[in-house]
């Protein structure tokens, strides 16, 4: 009862003051815009010594990592397709020419301080000379290291072989646990063979590096040899009959000769009969 007499009374219309209200606002208004030129000039000197923080950690190369964190890294990748040959231009300025069915990559990040590529197959490499700033080859069995040279890296994966010849300069050979395995003069050649490192002399460096001029080099060596270069040169798949490994040794030069008119030569000092269907092709030995 008390309630409901109290909610049925009648209430006094509330009438503000204005002029006292209008004051209390005015000097609200009056006292904001000091406030905020403050809160504003201290928010720019704060943004100013951040960005100037950025710029001075960036000079010293320590801002590199907050500046790229969210930048993610790429990779191109160079394929010499089977029975071509191709050559770029790297960054730095650096060639690289890639014999049939080879690879090639490096990171989007790849400058003049970081130089690393990886490769498979076969590669030529003309590194510029940077004494601060190795070039760094990767491969499957092992890594090089130089600075300014040129060198032929040869991977095999279907022989689990690999050689590294030295034109010039010097390179060093790493294993893939990043210990030293050699470091080769002009004219020496560092050879992988089924997880044995051994260095020795390039024995015929005109013929190792002909592939840089389209020409195949055979110095006496055995035929199952030549059909392995000739596999990769021509891009074709060759079967050799098991009685003609190494039955004869060949010397001889391929130019701009045909599979078809090298099979022809060499039927006439060996005998054999060849069949070529597409990529693939067969040699037997052919009877007297």
């Amino acid at each position: 009862m008390n309630v409901w007499s109290v909610s049925k009374s009648s209430t006094e219309f509330y009438q503000p003051d204005l002029s006292v209200n209008w004051q209390k606002l005015m000097q609200k208004v009056n006292s904001r815009p000091k406030q905020s030129l403050f809160r504003t000039i201290s928010f720019r000197i704060s943004a100013a010594a951040a960005v100037l923080a950025l710029v001075f950690l960036a000079g010293l190369g320590l801002g590199d990592g907050f500046l790229n964190s969210s930048k993610k890294v790429s990779y191109t990748r160079i394929i010499a397709p089977e029975g071509n040959k191709t050559q770029i231009v790297l960054p730095d300025s650096t060639h690289v020419w890639l014999n049939s069915g080879s690879e090639l990559q490096y990171a989007s990040d790849y400058s003049a301080r970081n130089r690393k590529v990886n490769m498979k197959g076969e590669c030529f490499f003309d590194v510029v000379k940077d004494p601060d700033h190795p070039f760094i080859v990767q491969g499957s069995k092992f890594q090089v290291r130089v600075f300014g040279t040129r060198f032929n890296v040869n991977e095999d994966a279907s022989q689990n072989t690999a050689d590294i010849t030295l034109v010039s300069g010097k390179v060093q050979v790493f294993n893939l646990d990043d210990k030293p395995v050699s470091e080769l003069i002009p004219g020496q050649q560092l050879v992988y063979n089924q997880g044995i490192y051994h260095v020795q002399k390039a024995v015929n460096m005109e013929a190792l590096t002909a592939w840089l001029n389209n020409m195949l080099i055979f110095d006496n060596q055995p035929f199952e040899e030549v059909i392995h270069y000739l596999e990769k040169w021509y891009g074709v798949k060759i079967q050799l009959d098991h009685t003609l490994y190494y039955s004869h040794n060949y010397t001889f030069k391929v130019k701009t000769e045909s599979l078809r008119e090298v099979l022809a030569l060499i039927s006439v000092i060996t005998p054999i009969e060849y069949q070529i269907e597409g990529e693939k092709v067969m040699i037997k030995y052919k009877k007297l």
